[in-house]
């Protein structure tokens, strides 16, 4: 079966789909890690190794994500909009993802401590929304398919 402008290969689909589950679970890691288990090192003053661990990761695969993006906004976006399919779902997704990349970066680079504390949770709380807001797109998605 030929796919169009919008649907994904699904390689590309499970691509999209590994990258945002590993983003996820890295980053829900060192949430629980940071603010449940209080991520105190021995003397308190540092976070622990596994927290350390889990923002590598996160931020690995979320240079991934970026790149996925980016390919997703050479058809996928433009073709589905064109077609006005999917514009609210894909809107807010897409919102999302512009929120997510702003406080990352901000987490980097803030030098204000309270900036960065709230980037932090905004960033973590919107993170853990996003495996809701991509699954309603894309059953959204797929029933909205012609025949």
């Amino acid at each position: 079966m030929k796919r169009g402008a919008i649907r994904l290969s699904r390689r590309h689909e499970w691509l999209v789909y590994l990258t945002l589950t590993l983003v996820f679970i890295s980053g829900a890691t060192w949430g629980w890690l940071h603010y449940v288990r209080k991520g105190e090192g021995q003397f308190g003053l540092t976070p622990r190794p596994a927290e350390l661990w889990m923002q590598r990761l996160h931020g690995g695969a979320a240079m991934l994500v970026l790149l996925l993006l980016g390919t997703l906004l050479v058809s996928h976006i433009p073709g589905a909009w064109q077609a006005r399919r999917n514009r609210r779902t894909g809107s807010i997704l897409a919102i999302t993802l512009g929120f997510l990349i702003v406080t990352g970066y901000a987490l980097y680079y803030a030098g204000d401590e309270r900036l960065r504390a709230w980037a932090s949770w905004s960033h973590l709380s919107v993170g853990l929304a996003l495996p809701f807001l991509l699954a309603i797109h894309v059953w959204r998605g797929k029933g909205s398919r012609s025949s």
